[in-house]
């Protein structure tokens, strides 16, 4: 862990073993655009947990839960801290997981009276990882294993890690047993880089990219750009905008890219149409069923989805939203906004359907 000399930010070096692709595909290079990880006062947290000292006495604080929205870096954090602890303490092997598999596993094993294999595998490892754990957020019996897991993991003080986009232990759907336990661990929320986050990320994004572009005027775009909420991956692109303004022009002009920067992210911004059209693609439901009047409960939990999206997610108004949904006055839109969020507390599928619908919009962590 090295540390700048401003103090006010710290880098933890990123591993990314290719042994951890195996066990989580769906990783991408995206999750390491830099092959160290900013910390700024947004993320203070992580310099205590990623200190050397604790890092060797994880199991004290399992289960750690590092949770947050989409692209703030959880996955390749779990990941770094895992490999970390291992290197410290020469303990091996570890298992990495994802939520779905886990259930899935479980399901299958059970299938083929085979559960032993699976619990040695999830049990007699020296440290587990579970990434994304939504993905086991409807599945009960898998929870109820989960719990178990990690009561043999702490009587053996072998650490778990897991990661979340909110935190577990605030859903309803989640098994009482296994949310104590998971409350009982550190839990660590991460954030979008703040501004002065977002100029180091710029700088050490530009110095590896094009150290040709005037690194100190793509960062200050970048600042300017931060009510934009962005992520490490959006400041690639704004410096992949400057170096194609440059070539095509052969003069960085900073107010034409901060105004293409601009216009991407605005085209970026979702729309009433391409959350219905992805709803309706993640429901299997015909959009034109969703947008018109029948009162079927599996359309009408589809739509309330779709309005609730459309009414956080977008600049629309209640009119403008009851327009496309077949014409539906402002009441009803709240009406239904108001179901949507009371069925999101109980609806575990409902809620994995909202975070996949959510990261196909922006783009997940």
């Amino acid at each position: 862990m090295t540390t700048r000399s401003s103090e006010l930010l710290t880098s933890i070096p990123l591993e990314r073993p290719a042994s951890v692709r195996k066990f989580l595909p769906a990783i991408g290079e995206n999750r390491w655009l830099l092959p160290e990880y900013v910390v700024g006062e947004e993320n203070e947290p992580l310099r205590y947990l990623f200190q050397e000292s604790t890092v060797k006495n994880l199991h004290s604080l399992s289960p750690v839960v590092l949770y947050g929205e989409g692209r703030v870096g959880k996955t390749a954090l779990a990941i770094t801290l895992a490999v970390a602890w291992s290197r410290l303490t020469e303990k091996r092997p570890l298992c990495f997981t994802t939520g779905r598999n886990f259930s899935e596993d479980f399901t299958s094993a059970i299938e083929i009276d085979d559960s032993e294999s699976f619990r040695n595998r999830h049990r007699d490892c020296q440290l587990l990882v579970i990434d994304d754990f939504m993905g086991m957020a409807s599945a009960s019996a898998a929870q109820i294993e989960l719990a178990n897991t990690l009561d043999e993991l702490a009587s053996a003080q072998r650490p778990a890690i897991l990661t979340c986009n909110r935190l577990p232990a605030t859903l309803a759907s989640v098994f009482p047993a296994l949310a104590s336990r998971l409350t009982g661990g550190f839990s660590l929320q991460l954030h979008r880089p703040a501004a002065f986050t977002i100029k180091e990320l710029a700088w050490r994004l530009c110095h590896q990219l094009d150290p040709k572009l005037p690194v100190e005027q793509v960062c200050e775009i970048c600042v300017q750009l931060h009510n934009q909420s962005l992520s490490a991956t959006d400041v690639k692109t704004v410096i992949s905008l400057a170096q194609h303004s440059l070539a095509s022009t052969g003069e960085f002009r900073p107010a034409v890219v901060r105004k293409l920067a601009m216009q991407h992210f605005a085209s970026a911004t979702p729309t009433i149409a391409s959350i219905a059209k992805i709803v309706a693609k993640k429901m299997r439901i015909r959009l034109v069923e969703l947008r018109g009047p029948t009162r079927e409960a599996a359309i009408v939990r589809a739509r309330g989805l779709a309005i609730y999206l459309s009414r956080t997610m977008t600049e629309s108004s209640l009119h403008q939203i009851g327009q496309y949904f077949g014409g539906r006055d402002h009441s009803t839109v709240i009406h239904a906004c108001r179901k949507t969020e009371q069925l999101l507390e109980t609806d575990s599928d409902l809620a994995t359907t909202l975070q996949d619908v959510r990261a196909d919009l922006h783009g997940s962590s």
